[in-house]
């Protein structure tokens, strides 16, 4: 068999891949992570709860220890020196570059070296879930990746080594389930590849028992909620196909395809025709059984959406990364640069339209300052497209009046059993949640739905909103309902407030 070159990465190369990672967080005060503002909301809220803010009036918290609070936990931590929003930006800033070193061992331990493989795989740092901005499991992601490497590198087992890795198992848990079970998976798969005979199957088993640690918290927790844990949408197979098809959505349409299908045909060149190259066991049955789990994984589980959605890029990146290095150099060394050109493309695309969105989304929440702090804020965010591709960065910018004027919002998430934090009236339980600011728009005319605007808005008054901010419509269009007052009006931009009583 022809020897493996032992060519890899600089130090230097290695800080630039890393230094290239967080630089979408770091350049913008406003990531344009979909999901960003509501992380950023529950982090104010938990992070100043029980101080005496008008936020009291609004949530209570429950602090418990859940299976999802992987940013959470250093952003509050952080607060008190940093403040909220830099705390959680910073936080979040560590997610790509972790992801992106977790990738590099995983393959230096299964691999021996960095391979160009791995270089293959680095633009799924930046993949949909990301972008999507599901912070704690992008983060549990990244540390499973990492406690992963550790698992396969090290040769001597122990006792005490299988029980620290049951306290890093605990950890990522801590941080997201699902990181927990990718985890678990990874090291499933390698045992199940390294086994030599049942006898062997059987040690190595009992050897990784202590990675099950987290299934008591997890019993504890689940046990007090009463929501399904799991369930399927519709159109299954649709869907299933669609995560494929969309594990890089979230840019542009020629952009994320294209690298999707860039990345897919390069590997199988890789793996067909530059010759030597053999598929790595362990990655390989890891990443199969993720494949499958991706495939059979119901769309919901314990409550949080998009289950499947966000398993798919990890399974296809560490399938990808199974493939070994090739026999000639030079051939890898070709991979390794495409490799890295991709993942700079990817990295650089992100920063600059993040840089971009987030001048254009500090300059609209000047119309923050028009709200009275501890008011109660209905966002409604009016569609204007029948059909995007990209992942819109707005959509939930209302969520920005809880952290910054310290009031309610009806963006946030309502995850039940998952949140520490929660709505304290009955009705913004039952309807004033994530999902409730959205306007659909009127296919094919591409018109908002202004009946539905109007209904919304007229309920909003029933329940005690003081404040409305109306954001993609026309103002002109919007008549402010009886009691209420124009604010604010900018661009695509507007602000009901309640007028106070006279005298």
């Amino acid at each position: 068999m022809p020897s493996i070159p032992a060519t890899g990465l600089s130090r230097g190369s290695i800080a630039a891949l890393l230094i290239l990672a967080a630089l979408p967080m770091l350049i913008t005060s406003v990531p344009s992570a979909s999901d960003y503002p509501n992380h950023l909301a529950r982090h104010h809220v938990l992070a100043e709860i029980g101080r005496g803010t008008p936020l009291d009036a609004f949530f209570a918290v429950d602090w418990r220890w859940v299976g999802n609070l992987g940013v959470d936990l250093p952003a509050v931590l952080l607060a008190p020196w940093l403040g909220i929003e830099t705390a959680t930006r910073l936080v979040s800033a560590l997610i790509a570059p972790l992801t992106v070193a977790g990738i590099l061992m995983l393959a230096r331990a299964a691999h021996g070296r960095v391979t160009g493989s791995a270089m293959l795989a680095l633009p799924f740092a930046f993949a949909q879930p990301f972008l999507y901005g599901f912070l704690n499991y992008c983060l549990s992601v990244a540390l499973a990746l990492i406690l992963a490497a550790a698992w396969i590198s090290g040769e001597r087992r122990s006792l005490w080594r299988s029980l620290a890795f049951g306290i890093g198992a605990v950890g990522v848990w801590t941080a997201h389930v699902m990181g927990w079970a990718i985890f678990l998976i990874l090291v499933a798969g390698a045992e199940l590849a390294a086994a030599r005979s049942v006898r062997d199957l059987a040690v190595r088993t009992l050897r990784a028992l202590p990675l099950l640690a987290p299934l008591a918290p997890l019993l504890i927790w689940r046990g007090s909620g009463d929501q399904p844990m799991f369930w399927y949408g519709r159109d299954v197979l649709h869907f299933k196909v669609m995560n494929f098809v969309t594990m890089l959505k979230g840019l542009s349409v020629p952009l994320d395809l294209a690298m999707t299908v860039v990345i897919g045909a390069a590997a199988l060149l890789a793996l067909l025709w530059a010759g030597g190259r053999r598929l790595e066991p362990r990655l390989a049955m890891s990443g199969g059984l993720l494949l499958v789990a991706a495939i059979v994984l119901p769309e919901t589980v314990f409550g949080s959406w998009g289950a499947d959605l966000r398993l798919t890029p990890v399974a296809v990146m560490v399938a990808i990364m199974a493939i070994g290095p090739a026999a000639r150099p030079d051939r890898e060394r070709l991979l390794v640069a495409l490799g890295a050109a991709l993942f700079a493309l990817r990295a650089g695309w992100t920063s600059v339209q993040w840089w971009q969105a987030g001048r254009v989304l500090e300059a609209r929440l000047a119309i923050l300052d028009a709200v009275p702090r501890g008011s109660r804020v209905g966002f409604l965010s009016v569609g204007t497209k029948c059909r995007s591709w990209t992942l819109a960065p707005d959509r939930k910018l209302g969520a920005y009046a809880v952290t910054r004027r310290d009031s309610f919002a009806n963006t946030l998430f309502q995850i039940p059993g998952s949140d520490l934090m929660t709505l304290r009236r009955p009705a913004d339980q039952a309807y004033w949640f994530d999902q409730s600011q959205d306007i659909p728009v009127l296919c094919p005319q591409g018109e908002p739905d202004r009946a539905a605007l109007r209904a919304r808005m007229a309920r909003m008054v029933r329940d005690g909103f003081t404040a409305m901010w109306i954001a993609g419509a026309d103002p002109a269009s919007v008549a402010p309902p009886a009691g209420f007052r124009i604010a604010y009006r900018r661009g695509t931009d507007l602000l009901l407030l309640k007028i106070a009583p006279s005298g």
